[in-house]
């Protein structure tokens, strides 16, 4: 096995009223598992500068790739840690899920006040020599579906152009703020597999609600690579990763 091993996380903003689970509680859990499971791909959605500065103390085998979401480029934003023994960065593309995706704090009309943006990097893992497309997003949060499939519909015709030049095999993750049976979710499994069919639940909102809304999704090329999939539950005394579990992929990339 030649294995590549992915997670999504969101990782909570930074909120007063978290309690016992404010970041500062959660962090030691989460540099222990993210220690003991060595993930060489680590997608966070949610992160601030704040967990940002904390995260690249204690994560020292990472790099983190990405932005914030808003027009002076602070806020909330997604992240990418790449572990650097195993993962090479060869090429790195963030944007606005908006008309305008490179004018920054750019929204569509339909979308809430708070911009949503992407970050897209091409990477070289280094045991098997091949190169894949990882694209780390966070949808629009309002109950109106519709947001959701306008930027579906552009993450979709980036990926498909972007694929059109270097047919490189691609795995799509985040947090969609989708159940799978929302028509976004629908529209994004007419082009890639989703590989978390087995996970039923991936936000509990610490333990007090059960939806699934984040997913990894893979190109037609990675399907049969895929070898599991599982979310990290991990739970301490009432403290969480996270109020969304972070999911895992792991794919055997020789397949």
């Amino acid at each position: 096995f030649i294995m590549l091993k992915i997670v999504t996380f969101n990782l909570r903003c930074l909120w007063d009223g978290d309690g016992i689970n404010s970041f500062m509680h959660r962090v030691g859990l989460i540099y222990e598992k993210i220690n003991s499971e060595k993930p060489d791909l680590i997608a966070f959605q949610e992160m601030t500068d704040k967990h940002l500065a904390v995260l690249e103390r204690l994560m020292t085998e990472y790099e983190f790739i990405g932005g914030a979401r808003n027009a002076d480029y602070g806020g909330e934003g997604v992240y990418t840690a790449i572990r650097k023994e195993s993962i090479k960065l060869i090429g790195f593309d963030f944007f606005w899920l908006s008309p305008t995706p490179y004018i920054p704090g750019t929204r569509f009309e339909e979308q809430s006040p708070c911009p949503r943006v992407c970050a897209s990097l091409k990477i070289f893992h280094i045991k098997s020599g091949k190169a894949f497309r990882f694209v780390n997003t966070h949808l629009d949060h309002i109950p109106n579906e519709a947001v959701r499939i306008v930027e579906i519909k552009q993450l979709m015709e980036y990926i498909n152009d972007k694929n059109a030049q270097d047919g490189m095999p691609t795995l799509l993750v985040g947090d969609f703020n989708a159940l799978p049976s929302e028509p976004a979710v629908g529209l994004c499994t007419e082009y890639m597999k989703d590989v978390t069919n087995n996970i039923s639940v991936t936000f509990h909102d610490f333990g007090r609600a059960e939806m699934k809304i984040d997913y990894v999704f893979v190109s037609e090329e990675l399907e049969k690579a895929v070898v599991r999939a599982e979310a990290w539950k991990d739970e301490r005394n009432g403290i969480y990763l996270s109020d969304h579990y972070p999911i895992c992929v792991e794919l055997d990339i020789k397949k």
